[in-house]
């Protein structure tokens, strides 16, 4: 008798090298995840990521992504130092695209399915070095950020036509 085989793999991001220690119920059904970014994704927002019956697959599962392109701006030019060690961080985060630093902007595409602006600011935080913002720039953040979680939100719960709200 052969042995059923099945490849594990992380809900969000797909990987198939996932921590066996970071696994999620849900709906009676164990998760598995590469990281703890991914797992924290999935709780968040767990329709994204797997679909049912009723409604379907989910916008994940379509293979579906949601691109998004945000410019970040700094006080004064990043040094090349810096420059090394964000990149590195950011890179690390599952969902980035792409980066590109242009004098004293960043410009970052990332798949909102997978990571949003507010953990690449907290990644770009986490940075050495003295990063201002300044109040004007905050409050624009933070609209960003809830669009984006209205708009995971929506992606999150379909409707019995397999659409989005």
């Amino acid at each position: 008798m052969s042995k059923l085989e099945f490849t594990v793999h992380c809900p969000v991001c797909k990987m198939t090298k996932v921590d066996r220690s970071l696994l999620f119920n849900y709906r009676g059904i164990d998760h598995y995840f590469c990281s703890s970014q991914c797992l924290d994704r999935f709780k968040a927002h767990p329709h994204l990521f797997v679909g049912d019956p009723k409604h379907g697959l989910s916008p994940k599962q379509k293979g579906q992504k949601a691109l998004k392109k945000r410019r970040i701006g700094f006080s004064e030019p990043i040094d090349e130092e810096l420059k090394a060690v964000m990149e590195q961080s950011l890179l690390s985060l599952m969902g980035i695209e792409s980066l590109l630093f242009e004098e004293t902007f960043l410009y970052v595409t990332y798949d909102l399915l997978q990571v949003s602006l507010e953990e690449i600011e907290a990644a770009i935080d986490q940075s050495p070095g003295k990063l201002k913002s300044g109040v004007a720039d905050r409050i624009k953040r933070g609209f960003i950020h809830y669009s984006e979680e209205c708009e995971l939100d929506n992606l999150a719960h379909l409707t019995s036509d397999h659409g989005h709200h």
